[in-house]
């Protein structure tokens, strides 16, 4: 059996340890609430992202650094850049938009520097996750303000902005079927729960019409994976008039400790929310076919929608989520420059059974 990558050799030099922790961390541990739920709410920084605050400036500089690893003996290099849009070392909407929440005092801005990643194949796996954060960057640079691009990348996304044409959504082969065990709950369960069962209380707290799962994504340049594979979908989606509205969803189970709660959800619902836009928008094409009908009639009255409703659902938030400062920062933006308007909004919930769940806007 091959042994699994394992990350070495790398790690923060002691004085930017030092300076994250006196500058981030340890102001963060004061100020964050303990959680409801009684869980420990564990404050920590990205390993292989540095956070720098240029004082005279109120800028944060946020820079994405390259790793080594060690593969069955050889030495590998790994770049967040290519990393899973969620995770902590590649979501880095999440934390520039969390650090300006907490701390307005001291971050006006955000720059963002990267290490472009220089051993990755064309059309390869990696490929699609750094064309899909370029294209991350792109967008948020393009929808705040004070979000900027470093210097030595500004030509890197100028480059891929070219590529930017002849793009063509997805569809799935079926419809995605859940499995369903509900006596071990996960995000797919609740996914079907919350379609199904509980379908008239989801559709009340999002005003909806209909309420749907897996709504996909995974776009394509010329018949080929341009983003990330096939499976790349939106949790769960519906409409009502002429608003189109898009869920995030996370379930955290009471024996997944933290693994599952992180800043990347902004991140993963600023993404989906710039797709449905462009789909909207005229810059990303249908697909030929769907087999799901919700899509075919979203595909055929795509003309009629005006606004994307973008929320995120959880039953427990990263704690630098749990700020409203972050929903507020999402939402402050020249909406009127764009002809589909996006909405940023927060839910929780608590599910108490299959056929019980308390939404809560926070």
């Amino acid at each position: 059996m091959a042994e699994k990558t394992k990350i070495e050799q790398y790690q923060k030099s002691d004085s930017q340890f030092r300076y994250e922790k006196r500058t981030f961390i340890e102001p963060l541990r004061k100020l964050v609430p303990e959680a409801e739920s009684g869980r420990q709410r564990r404050i920590a920084l990205p390993k292989y992202i540095s956070f720098i605050i240029q004082e005279d400036a109120k800028k944060l500089l946020l820079n994405i650094e390259e790793q080594k690893g060690n593969y069955e003996g050889n030495e590998i290099i790994l770049n967040a850049t290519c990393n899973n849009m969620q995770t902590d070392n590649a979501a880095f909407e999440g934390w520039a938009i969390c650090m300006k929440a907490w701390f307005p005092e001291y971050i006006s801005s955000v720059e963002l520097s990267w290490d472009i990643p220089h051993d990755i194949k064309e059309n390869d796996n990696k490929w699609c996750h750094y064309r899909r954060f370029l294209y991350r960057v792109l967008r948020f640079s393009e929808q705040y303000s004070w979000f900027d691009i470093s210097n030595k990348n500004r030509a890197e996304i100028n480059n891929f902005k070219q590529k930017l044409e002849g793009l063509r959504n997805n569809n799935f082969n079926e419809v995605p079927k859940a499995k369903v065990n509900f006596n071990h709950l996960n995000e797919t369960t609740v996914e079907y729960i919350l379609t199904t069962t509980l379908s008239d209380d989801a559709k009340k707290i999002f005003n909806l019409d209909f309420i749907d799962r897996q709504f996909p994504v995974g776009v394509k340049s010329k018949g080929k994976t341009f983003f990330t594979s096939n499976n790349s979908a939106i949790d769960l989606w519906g409409s009502k008039d002429d608003v189109l509205t898009i869920i995030e969803l996370k379930y955290i189970s009471k024996d997944s400790g933290n693994k599952n709660i992180k800043v990347g959800i902004i991140s993963e619902l600023f993404m989906y929310s710039c797709i449905m836009r462009d789909i909207l928008s005229g810059l990303i094409s249908s697909p030929k076919q769907t087999p799901n009908k919700n899509e075919e009639a979203f595909y055929q009255q795509i003309d009629k929608y005006t606004k994307v409703n973008a929320c995120m659902l959880a039953n427990e938030y990263h704690p630098l989520v749990d700020n409203d400062g972050v929903i507020n920062i999402l939402n402050d933006y020249p909406k009127k420059e764009n002809k589909v308007s996006i909405d940023f909004k927060k839910v929780g919930y608590n599910l108490h059974s299959v056929s019980e769940i308390t939404f809560y806007e926070n």
